[in-house]
């Protein structure tokens, strides 16, 4: 055995055990055993003894084997009797019944009708009327040709210069006022003591002349707009000429082309009585042939009927014996229903599966704590903390003595040569540096040293 084996069985104890196998076989032999007492209890509990009014069911067992026994009460038993002497009887009637019916089917079947398949077919239609005795309808007369062109002979023309006769007509008004206007002007102008040619004077005159020449626009805008309405009221005058004229050729068109449809609704009056007189005669022609058709049918249905009777007295044995065979049959006393039960059987070879799942999850659940245990033990040399209990400790010797007055050793300690302070000194000079494992031993913080 290893020292780290003495080890960690001398802090944490030996590893956890395996738990032992579940006895599957055991258990499944005691399944079947359970599983036959079941069925034999639910065989018990749905077989019980019934007592009714028309007598008892009773159940014996022997071994596994059930036996059911009716016994009827005696009016019960009567009736049952009654029963099948009837249905005795019904036999017998049948076979003087099976005796008539092969005398009737030994005879072969013969219908001797006939079935009219033609008869009289009636006159002959009447086709429709012909159109040309009546006349055709005419086509109607010719529309009239339109003006599609004015005469703008009488218009007022457009001058060469839009506007110049107006403006002419109200300049002739207007420059005698402008004319005057300037001459006041200039008076007023030489009276306040301005000249030609000085700023003063040449500003009054250009805004002076922008006056006038904003009135004699105003005159041309003014003589443009009075020929422009001169030449569309001539142009307008002369459209609602043409349009009367078109209108007046239309109105005769529409007055021909009246006469022209009375013409050609008399014509089709004329066709349309020809074609109802004839479809009168073809109505007479119609209920002939229907007539005839019922007579036919009517002597077919005679043929139908007379046929359904014989077939039905050749039937009529065969009949009786199926009612005699499909009469009444013998019906015992039913006994009241009973609703069974059944026992579902100890699942004893679950249980036992379910505890050596139970036995293994608990068994690495052991394991895994141990496990844990010892991954630390292993794991202190890596880190500040180290084990330093003596206890953990062999071929211990001193070398010396640390300035905290703790003596410094050579040791050996989980297969390693370390040196070291022993936790036991150090939990009397520096407790402060000493921590206890979950374990148990002691470990010395050397970090803090």
């Amino acid at each position: 055995m290893g020292f780290l084996t003495e080890i960690k069985e001398a802090v944490f104890g030996k590893p956890p055990a395996p738990p032992a196998a579940p006895d599957y076989t055991g258990a499944a032999v005691a399944q079947g055993a359970a599983n036959v007492e079941t069925a034999r209890a639910s065989a018990k509990l749905s077989n019980p003894n019934v007592y009714s009014p028309y007598g008892t069911q009773l159940v014996s067992y022997e071994g596994d084997v059930p036996t059911i026994r009716q016994t009827l009460t005696p009016e019960a038993q009567r009736t049952l009797e009654a029963q099948q002497a009837l249905q005795g009887n019904l036999a017998r009637l049948g076979g003087t019944a099976y005796t008539n019916a092969f005398g009737t089917l030994s005879t072969p079947f013969s219908f001797g009708g006939q079935v009219q398949t033609q008869f009289n077919q009636g006159g002959a239609l009447q086709n429709a009327p012909s159109a040309g005795q009546y006349g055709l309808a005419q086509g109607g007369p010719n529309a009239p040709t339109l003006n599609s062109q004015l005469d703008l002979s009488n218009i007022a023309k457009m001058p060469v210069n839009a506007g110049t006769t107006a403006q002419e007509a109200i300049m002739r008004r207007l420059e005698p006022s402008l004319a005057r206007q300037r001459t006041s002007t200039e008076t007023q102008l030489i009276n306040q003591g301005l000249r030609p040619g000085t700023e003063a004077y040449d500003n009054a005159a250009r805004i002076l002349g922008e006056q006038e020449n904003d009135l004699r626009s105003q005159a041309a805008l003014q003589g443009l707009n009075l020929d422009i309405g001169a030449n569309q009221q001539g142009f307008n005058q002369a459209l609602q000429g043409g349009q009367y004229g078109n209108a007046a050729q239309l109105s005769q068109f529409g007055a021909a082309q009246q006469a022209q449809q009375a013409q050609n609704q008399a014509i089709a009056q004329n066709y349309g009585q020809g074609m109802t007189a004839a479809q009168a005669q073809n109505a007479i022609e119609a209920q002939r042939y229907n007539q005839a058709m019922q007579a036919a049918q009517f002597g077919n249905t005679a043929q139908q009927q007379a046929l359904a009777q014989a077939l039905t007295q050749r039937q009529l044995p065969l009949n009786e014996i199926n009612a005699l065979m499909s009469g009444s049959q013998i019906q015992n006393p039913q006994f009241g229903a009973y609703q069974g039960q059944t026992i579902t059987p100890a699942p004893i070879a679950n249980a036992a599966a379910q505890q050596g799942a139970f036995n293994q999850n608990l068994y690495n659940q052991q394991v895994g704590t141990y496990n844990t245990n010892v991954e630390g033990l292993y794991n202190l040399g890596g880190s500040a903390a180290r084990a330093s209990d003596i206890r953990l400790k062999s071929n211990i010797k001193r070398l010396g003595t640390h300035k905290s007055g703790l003596g410094i050793y050579e040791y050996d300690i989980f297969g390693r040569h370390e040196v070291g302070v022993m936790a036991q000194e150090a939990l009397v000079l520096r407790p402060d540096v000493v921590l206890h494992h979950p374990a148990g031993f002691l470990m010395v913080d050397y970090g803090r040293l």
